[in-house]
């Protein structure tokens, strides 16, 4: 886990050990190839920069997962978008992370479709991890 950022707080430990616990709970193994998942927190200028050099969009957006295992994610998205979805910008950004590794795993949001799979998968997801205790 690596912080890059500072526009938004992030309580990075809580987020690591309850990101930590969600590999147990992923719906699909992990490929063998993935050793070692790396998590950046980024500014909103850097993942536009990102999102414009890898996907031709040069908007910023609030996560983006590499297949060789790094996830980048945008806190000062979580935080504007957290209230819509009555989430804590803290468990916003953790809902990215777990979206990227859902990714990882080989769930796609390329069509209307896929993205609902996804939605619903990220969810289900996000409220186990949420249910585990964190020391």
């Amino acid at each position: 886990m690596s912080n890059q950022q500072n526009e938004v707080p992030v309580r990075v430990r809580p987020l690591l050990q309850r990101l930590k616990s969600s590999l147990s709970l992923l719906p699909r193994p992990l490929p063998d190839h993935l050793t070692v998942i790396q998590f950046v927190l980024i500014d909103r200028a850097t993942m536009a920069q990102v999102h414009a050099s890898f996907l031709d969009d040069p908007t910023e957006t609030d996560v983006i997962t590499f297949p060789y295992g790094e996830i980048l994610i945008c806190p000062a998205v979580a935080r504007e978008q957290a209230p819509g979805y009555g989430l804590e910008v803290d468990n916003e950004v953790l809902l990215y992370a777990l979206h990227g590794l859902l990714h990882l795993v080989g769930y796609e949001d390329e069509t209307a479709a896929e993205a609902k799979q996804m939605a619903r998968a990220q969810m289900r997801l996000l409220k186990k991890v949420l249910e585990v205790k964190i020391r």
